[in-house]
């Protein structure tokens, strides 16, 4: 057994574990969750160590995206011991430490993966098995064990247990097709594979369906349009997405008379012109979120701490309007407004350039089919939900992805010229990123 292949077995059950972790953080104890579900990133980092104490050789070549990536890990860190200090009701020392390991550990980790597996390991494949067995074991606790989502869940739907939130179930669903997409249109001349893989995609599609979750399903498709279409890299779309939540704040009542065309209400269910318009009362919070930037700006700058809409009063009309009396509890539905009203526009801008690059990296692999590119709708996909979900905020299952590609681009990738090792270069294709590294490589 290869070194690499015990990093690799570590990197895909940590997605599995990292989803029962979140589980008994809901049922039983937070910080023991938190602890699960960060234990395979741990043995991989611990692996790592050992492995450099005995070989006595630095490989890390980071550059300048592992600084931004470390720049805004901690300001996210910041974030949750300021709302600590300001009397969060939800906060304690111990939640709060295990949560700032939860959000510092996994990126690191997949440092480690990406450089075991630099010269001979399929990074692509092996997220995808990582991303099915987070699937099928959810698959068990909620069909084999009738368990259910104990953060969130809505009665007469599907609710996958092992997972941070009800609609993250509906953004892995979209994530694995985007990435079967690649595998589908490699495998025409081949009957069984292109069969078996077609089945799979049409099953995570049905099950997109019982989750029933409109907004994931908007982006999906959009994503999905974009791919069939051959307009995923079209220029400006970066920009486009940022401008999301104003472009759907204007126009919910197009989109309610879509849904009532023939076939889409009785699929999406619950069409109603309150609903749809509101993208069930999400407006009312990111209007709140708006005004606040625009017009109080309080904190703008440098944030007003996790759950900074809390201490900030910004939403108290919507949970009333709700009959929320613990207001702690609520959030923006936008990982861009809630990193905008808890940590400032300073690291907002850092976390947009970081995005930026992760999406034109990848768009370069795209564009010259490489397998690295199978994730660029996956980013468009990220891209999009940011904007009217919490899947990339924090802990939550999108920001793991988010990192994972994050460390993909925080390594540069090593030369071979005439048999010989030269560290620090970068890819002649990668010259619009980060020329500027740290090499720590120390040479035999």
């Amino acid at each position: 057994m290869y070194k690499r292949d015990i990093i690799n077995f570590l990197f895909i059950i940590s997605f599995p574990i990292y989803g029962i972790g979140n589980y008994i953080s809901a049922v039983k104890s937070p910080s023991a969750g938190y602890l699960i579900s960060i234990s395979p990133h741990l043995l991989i980092l611990l692996f790592y160590f050992i492995d450099l104490l005995y070989t006595r050789e630095f490989k890390i070549r980071l550059n300048v995206y592992y600084f931004l990536m470390l720049l805004f890990l901690l300001s996210s860190i910041v974030s949750l011991f300021i709302a600590l200090g300001k009397g969060l009701p939800e906060s304690n020392l111990l939640l709060t430490v295990t949560k700032a390991t939860l959000l510092i550990v996994p990126f690191h980790s997949f440092l480690m993966v990406v450089l075991y597996n630099e010269k001979k390991g399929n990074f692509l494949k092996l997220t995808l098995l990582g991303l099915t067995l987070l699937l099928v074991v959810n698959w068990v606790g909620y069909f084999g064990m009738g368990l259910s989502n104990e953060v969130h869940s809505i009665e007469g739907r599907l609710n996958f247990p092992f997972l941070d939130g009800f609609y993250s179930g509906a953004n892995l669903l979209a994530i694995i097709d985007l990435l079967i997409l690649y595998y589908l249109q490699r495998s025409w001349n081949y009957p069984i594979r292109f069969v078996s893989l077609s089945a799979f995609f049409v099953t995570n599609l049905a099950m997109f369906f019982l989750i029933n979750s409109r907004l994931s399903i908007l982006v999906f498709f959009l994503v999905l349009g974009l791919c069939l279409f051959g307009i995923i890299r079209a220029k400006g779309l970066f920009l486009l997405s940022l401008f999301t939540i104003p472009i759907l704040l204007g126009s919910g009542v197009l989109m309610y008379k879509v849904l009532q065309l023939p076939g889409l209400s009785s699929v999406l269910q619950r069409v109603n012109v309150e609903d749809v318009t509101t993208f069930n009362g999400r407006a009312f919070l990111w209007r709140d979120a708006l005004d606040w930037l625009f017009n109080d700006q309080r904190g703008l700058v440098w944030g007003n701490g996790y759950k900074g809409h809390y201490f900030l009063d910004l939403i108290s009309d919507v949970a009333k309007m709700w009959n929320e009396k613990e207001i702690h509890h609520m959030h923006l539905h936008s990982s861009t407004l809630e990193i905008l009203v808890c940590q400032g526009l300073v690291f907002f801008v850092v976390f947009v350039i970081l995005f930026y690059h992760i999406y034109q990296y990848f768009k370069r692999k795209h564009s010259t089919g490489q397998a690295d590119g199978a994730f660029f709708p996956v980013v468009v996909f990220l891209l999009f939900i940011m904007q009217v979900d919490t899947f990339v905020y924090l802990d939550s299952l999108g920001f793991v992805i988010f990192s994972l590609l994050a460390a993909r681009i925080a390594i540069s990738d090593r030369v071979y010229v005439d048999g010989m090792r030269e560290e620090g270069r970068v890819e002649k294709s990668a010259r619009s990123g980060a020329m500027q590294e740290v090499s720590l490589t120390a040479l035999n």
